[in-house]
This record gives structure tokens, sequence and C-alpha cells, in this order.
């Protein structure tokens, strides 16, 4: 059985890979087959690796702007390219040769033999890449082919002056021990490739899958080349099987964001319709407020003639004998009683009237601060949206995956002329062995 090997730059789509967010290329009856070798969240792995480093160099800072918060957050804003992770999704062979299931809908045996070499392979990265710190690593079983997502932190040590240890790939590169850049196209990232190749190469070799990787390096120039050409095919092939389920799960990301977006946009609107009729409803009653205390500060001012008129009462006021040893009573003129009666309804009525329209005014207000801070929360979730769609990129990456920049069979071929070129102007001549190689 002769195949190929994909190690493709992953999105490190972490919900995804987790099984939190489920896209629609995945199938739920085979997520049981899944396997997690490690779940540990970008937080922590970075409070693991850079916490005592970052403690360490806070302390002899003098100045509170040099002290370095949030670690993750200033790997984001570098102006050196750095990445906070890294992600490779390794897959072996294509759907067609290594697809999860038949054609009943059974686990085919491919598909169990390369579980079985991606599982060797993911439970001795770390031991092989002791400077790229595994926080993340799944297999799954549950979509076309069978596949490694491998989510690494970088990790470089010993430096001189600032954090003893930081966030670099290539200084981890290089202090595992792999080669130095010669040119921009043969760099560490190339180095520790080939020897990631190598490793799944010899693991699938002992389980009896030969990887072919045809070379150009013969004297005939057609043949090499278009074997060369069919093997570029056959890999990007089954890089395009791994890129459209990325592709596939972008778009429904970003469809959800979009129509929670436009559903919060709906809630946010409805809700500032509510706050603007109970902002209507407390203008009203702010209004019949003021107009009762205007009548209030009336009798207010009328105070000392109402106090003269019950002066005036009281002294009207005669005593009556009590009867049979009752309670003592007065007796007053009929147009003095009717007096101290309206006096009476008139202060009863505006205490009722007041306490009313405060119970309204208190209910409103206490309203319009709990529609308020639900709008507040509305409009948090939205920019976390946007946010969120601006972090990932998901907006170019979509651009990307829509339009993808292709290039035809001419420029393959004039590609390959130009490579097999250098590879001749760099190493000597010498015979070759057949290597099996593969694509990252």
């Amino acid at each position: 059985m002769a195949t190929t090997l994909s190690f493709v730059v992953g999105r490190g789509s972490l919900s995804h890979n987790n099984r939190k967010f489920i896209a629609n290329n995945v199938d739920k009856d085979r997520m049981y087959l899944d396997r997690f070798y490690k779940q540990e969240s970008l937080e922590e792995a970075y409070n693991k690796i850079f916490g005592e480093a970052i403690a360490e160099y806070n302390a002899k800072q003098t100045r509170n702007d040099r002290k370095i918060g949030n670690y993750i957050n200033k790997i984001k804003n570098s102006k050196n390219n750095e990445k906070v992770f890294y992600e490779n999704v390794v897959q072996i062979g294509k759907m067609t040769d290594f697809g999860v299931v038949d054609e009943n809908g059974n686990i085919t045996d491919a598909a169990k033999l390369a579980a079985e070499i991606l599982d060797e392979y993911a439970n001795t990265f770390q031991e092989r890449n002791p400077n790229l710190y595994l926080f993340n690593a799944v297999l799954h079983m549950d979509e076309a082919t069978p596949h490694l997502h491998l989510d690494y932190i970088p990790v470089a040590h010993d430096y001189k002056t600032g954090m003893k240890a930081r966030n670099s790939l290539t200084k981890a590169y290089q202090q595992m021990g792999i080669e130095k850049a010669k040119s921009r196209m043969d760099n560490e990232t190339v180095h520790w490739q080939e020897r990631e190749r190598q490793h799944l190469t010899e693991l699938c070799k002992e389980h009896g899958i030969e990887i072919e990787i045809l070379g150009i390096d013969r004297d005939d120039y057609t043949i090499p080349e278009y074997k060369a050409a069919m093997k570029a095919k056959d890999e990007a092939e089954a890089e395009i099987e791994i890129l459209n389920a990325e592709k596939a799960e972008l778009i429904q990301v970003m469809q959800v964001a979009d129509s929670n977006i436009h559903a919060l946009d709906d809630q946010l609107e409805d809700k500032e319709e509510s706050l603007k009729e109970i902002e209507e409803r407390i203008k009203a009653a702010e209004k019949i407020r003021v107009e009762n205390e205007k009548k209030i500060e009336s009798f207010a001012e009328d105070d000392k003639a109402v106090a003269a008129e019950l002066d005036k009462i009281q002294n009207q006021a005669t005593g009556v004998p009590a009867l049979f040893g009752g309670e003592p009573m007065v007796k007053i003129p009929k147009r003095s009683f009717e007096k101290l009666m309206k006096i009476s309804r008139s202060a009863l009525k505006l205490k009722r009237l007041s306490a009313r329209y405060e119970k309204e005014i208190t209910a409103a207000k206490d309203t319009i601060a709990k529609l308020t801070k639900t709008i507040g929360t509305l409009k948090e979730k939205i920019k976390g949206y946007e946010g969120f769609i601006d972090f990932k990129g998901l907006a170019t990456a979509l651009d990307e995956f829509l339009h993808p920049k292709q290039k035809s069979i001419i420029e393959e071929l004039a590609e390959l002329r130009s490579k097999k070129a250098e590879r001749v102007d760099e190493v000597p001549q010498k015979t070759k062995s057949k290597k099996c190689e593969m694509e990252i």
C-alpha cells in the first residue's frame, strides 16, 4: 500500500478540535471514536510555561509601565509575526484510500490502521519536541479521514536579557537541535518538518504502509517532472480534503456569529423601543409630580391663612356636657365645620396623589435601570462577536477560502524546475537512494 502524508497548517480552532463547536461535516454518531490526548486551556498553558519568567522579570522592574501583565496579549500585538500558538493537522492518505467508513457505514481497516499510527505519533510528539509545548491534541475519527490536530506553544529558554523564557519558534527549533536557516526557503521550519516527516514515514513503514514521494533527481526531465506533478497533485488533493473541512466549519461559524449578531440587534432594537416608551411614561409622571408639587407649594404658601382659619374655628368651639359619663364633645358653627372638612379632604387627597405618583416614578426608574443594563449587556455581546470575527480573521480567511489563489500546471512545473536548479547548485551531485518524504 503506497500513499501520501499531509502536514497542513491548521487554523487552530480549539472549540472545533475539542468538539465544543460541531460543524456540519462532523458525524456525531462517530464522535465516541475521537481521542483527546490533552486539553489544557491556553491561559493555563501560558502560566505554566512563562509564569515564573514573567514574575522574575516584573520583580526587577521599577516602573509599572515596563511590567508584563498579560503575556498572551503581548504576543498578539507583537510586531515580529509571532503567534500565540501553532497548529498542524496530520493526515495519512486521502478519503479514497483511508476513509473512515465504507459504503455500508462500517469503520474501515485502513482507518483503524491510520488511527493506530497517528496515535503513536501523537503520544511521542512531546518527547521528540520538548520546546514545543503541546497543550491540545486530538485525533478525529468523526470526519472523512482520520487526522490529528496538534496545538503547541514554542518556548525558548536562557535569554540573557528580558524574560528568560519566551515564545519564539525559531529559537525553540534551534534549542532542539534543528539546523539553522540557510535561506528564506531553507529555514528552521522546513528542517523541522523534514524531521517529523521522516519519523512518521518510519512509523508507516513499520505498519506496512509505503509513503511514496517521487523525486526529480534524474537526467530525464520529462518523466520525473511528470511524476513530481502527479505527486504534487495527490498531496494537494489530500490537503484540499482538510482545507475543505476547515472551510465548511469557517463558513458555519461565521453564519452562526452573523445570525447571533442579527438576533442581538433585534433584541437591542426591541429594548430600545421599550426604553423610549418607559422614558415617555417617566416624563408624563414627572409632569404630574411637578404639578402636584406646585399645588403643595401653593398650599404651603396659604399655610398661615389656613392656620388662622383653624384658630378661628377652634375659638368658635364650645364645650358640650357629657351625657351619662361619655366622652366630652365640642360644638362649632356648621359653616366652620364645612371649612374644616374641606381643608382635611384637600390635605388627604394631595397626600394620596403624591404617594401614588412617587410609587409610579420609582417603578419606572427601576424598569429603565433594568432595561439600560440589558441593553449594555447586549451591546457587549455584539462587540464580543465582532471582536471574535476580527481576532480570528474570519472575514479574511473566508475570502481566501472562497477565492483561493490557484497555480496552473505550467506554473507548478516551472516552480519544480526552479527548485531542482537550486538543489543542483547547492548539493554536490552524487547517487542518492530514494527517500520517503511527506508534504507539510
